[in-house]
């Protein structure tokens, strides 16, 4: 019965470190500490003569489960953003795939090879509701927690299979250029719960060979995410990148003589005179205010521009074109511009990527 259990104990211990070796197929499992006992018997007969019963139930088998180390970063997805835009957030999830409750530490590294550097970086976290790990709307919308980058402090505790919800946040500089980029990586070291022995405290690889039963033992099995660390070292890391998407904006006037007996003004676009016209008393002129987005990606919103006639003009009238969304405004036609009485404006108004947007006006000389 001794040798029996022998190679039966064995066996477990064979069982156990296979356990491990496929730690991501029993992400959460067992419990750590678990004390896992069984027991067998054999029967048999000698000459057709049953014989007692061999079995261990007064002594079973058993192992303790040990402690699986292991967490997934993921970055949620890149962040658009403006040149000058501020607060902006990249979303990183925390998963804690071990099978024990770990706390965890954040830190952020401004990646190199990139077009800029991200300032006035912080994160604030929240675990995340138990929506299959995802953190979605109504998580980010919670009450987060504030923690200083860098600092090793405790998260709150992890239960295994559960999920924080890390918020980046950073000032994107005002000098940029159409999708220029910043990579941010979260690094994550995981922690003792801080309940219970070593509160805070860096996990780490117990060492000196599998002990079968008693506490339960740590075994890392964390795989490498990033540069910033390393496999099997309790830690992990996923990058996230801040795209801009800017809106190049320019903008120039003209003016042309439309007719120069002022026939047509009222008309736009019209048919302008043919052969040379000239600005005298009575011509008609036309401005012309073109602006034109050039970038890939970003509107130009709230646009607003302003246009006062000179005093020696006399309003006829004006049309936008290109230009979505705003508010337009002119003065009366025949206004007597003098005095600055003609203003002709456009405000809130948008120039999608790749569009250009004009203003007409048409004036009499007086």
């Amino acid at each position: 019965m001794t040798k029996l259990g022998t190679i039966t104990k064995g066996l477990l211990g064979a069982t156990a470190i296979s356990l491990f070796t496929a730690s991501n197929a029993f992400a959460g499992g067992t419990a750590a500490g678990t004390n896992v006992q069984n027991t067998f018997t054999l029967d048999y007969q000698v000459s057709g003569t049953s014989q007692p019963t061999i079995d261990n139930t007064g002594t079973p088998t058993e192992f303790t489960v040990d402690r699986l180390v292991d967490l997934t970063v993921a970055s949620s997805g890149d962040t658009t953003v403006a040149p000058g835009a501020t607060n902006q957030e990249l979303v990183f999830t925390v998963t804690n795939n071990g099978n024990d409750t770990q706390a965890y530490s954040f830190a952020l590294v401004n990646e190199a090879g990139d077009q800029f550097d991200t300032t006035g970086l912080n994160i604030n976290y929240i675990i995340d509701n138990g929506t299959g790990g995802v953190c979605d709307a109504t998580d980010l919308a919670g009450t987060t927690t504030a923690y200083t980058p860098g600092s090793g402090a405790a998260s709150a505790d992890l239960a295994a299979d559960a999920v924080i919800c890390v918020i980046v946040d950073g000032d994107i500089p005002a000098v940029l250029v159409d999708a220029d980029t910043s990579d941010i990586s979260l690094v994550s070291d995981t922690l003792q719960p801080t309940t219970g022995g070593s509160p805070g405290t860096a996990v780490v690889a117990d060492a000196g060979g599998n002990t079968l039963t008693g506490a339960a033992e740590n075994v890392l099995a964390d795989l490498s995410g990033t540069a910033n660390e390393v496999a099997n070292a309790g830690d992990h890391s996923a990058t996230g990148t801040y795209i801009v998407a800017s809106a190049d904006l320019t903008a120039s006037k003209a003016v042309t003589v439309f007719t120069q007996d002022g026939t047509g003004c009222t008309t736009i676009p019209g048919t302008p005179g043919v052969g040379d016209q000239y600005s005298v008393p009575g011509a008609c002129v036309e401005y012309v205010i073109t602006a034109e987005n050039t970038g890939a990606v970003a509107s130009a919103t709230n646009i607003a521009i302003a246009d006062v006639l000179p005093d020696e003009l006399e309003f006829i009238n004006a049309t936008p074109s290109g230009f979505s969304g705003g508010t337009f405004t002119q003065p009366a036609p025949n206004t007597n511009c003098s005095g600055g009485a003609c203003t002709v404006s456009l405000t809130g108004a948008t120039l999608t990527a790749g569009s250009t947007g004009t203003i007409t006006i048409r004036a009499l000389v007086q």
